[in-house]
């Protein structure tokens, strides 16, 4: 565009002074320049109150990751402190051990097959091809690998594995290997109640994702921001001459930057790989604190 008013309007004003407002040319600018003043006001506000959007999703889902850690530590805290322990050494007993070790394994399945089941880039976990992978690394054991290969397509792994510790839990305090003194229902409820807070915890994942933000929203802040870069050339140049050049590029970095950070904060599974390296979340770096 400065080139084309270079050579084809034929300018009264040296290079780097401020155009001429009385050049017809110039004149006819001034409204659109108006016009785009206001377009920066509500561009401005929609932007960085996206941005602001986008970033409580990126929050709520550390929220929620972080939670899911602290419930399944939450239960294996609770098995090893009221598990059974030998009177003369304080030590686990055998059962104990049992029940300690099979918590711990299906709490590490749980929590890999949960990611899998939410992350693109763990999804093949979820294939015959990556359980038997789990199986030929120790992870799952032949029966395990039976039941999983078992379910129906809309049957998560993961859900099964909750169930298994459930379960387990259960039957351990029938047993005495969870001791409850007195028949006291409190060890009960504290593992109904932390399981079930886990079930919720990590169903508000999938919920955050089908509802993150509507698509409507997000063309209509993309449409606003390229309208806004596109007219900024013609709408500073009456004002700031050739040194509008470097003005629309400082514009379309810092504008155009937000933009694209708040569709990564919008992101933050990396589901839809907009970017080979952002702020997505590491969730190998999750799967591997909970081992």
């Amino acid at each position: 565009f400065n080139l084309f008013v270079s050579y084809r309007i034929k300018p009264t004003w040296a290079l780097g002074e401020t155009p001429d407002n009385t050049n017809p040319f110039i004149s006819k600018l001034l409204g659109l320049s108006k016009v785009w003043h206001y377009l920066m006001n509500i561009t401005t506000f929609i932007l960085t109150f996206f941005v602001t959007q986008a970033y409580s999703v990126w929050r709520d889902m550390y929220r929620l990751s972080r939670g899911i850690q602290g419930r399944i530590q939450d239960i294996g805290l609770i098995v090893a402190a009221t598990a059974e322990r030998n009177s003369r050494n304080g030590k686990y007993t055998r059962k104990s051990e049992a029940l300690i070790n099979d918590v711990a394994s299906f709490s590490r399945i749980f929590h890999a097959f949960m990611w899998a089941k939410y992350t693109k880039n763990f999804d093949i976990l979820l294939t015959a091809r990556g359980m038997n992978r789990m199986l030929s690394r120790g992870i799952l054991t032949n029966e395990q690998y039976a039941i999983l290969c078992a379910l129906s397509s809309n049957d998560g792994p993961h859900h099964s594995c909750i169930m298994w510790i459930f379960i387990r839990c259960l039957r351990a305090i029938d047993e005495g290997t969870l001791v409850n003194n007195n028949d006291d229902r409190s060890l009960r409820d504290a593992i109904y109640s932390n399981i079930l807070r886990l079930r919720g915890t990590y169903f508000d994942i999938g919920d955050l994702i089908d509802g993150r933000i509507p698509l409507a929203y997000a063309h209509f802040v993309q449409i606003l921001v390229d309208s806004f870069l596109l007219i900024a050339p013609f709408a500073l140049y009456p004002e700031m001459g050739v040194w509008s050049i470097a003005a629309v590029g400082l514009l379309t970095l810092f504008y155009s930057g937000l933009l694209d950070l708040a569709k990564i904060l919008l992101d933050p599974l990396d589901n839809d790989n907009f970017y080979l390296k952002s702020v997505n979340m590491d969730i190998g770096v999750l799967i591997r604190e909970s081992n």
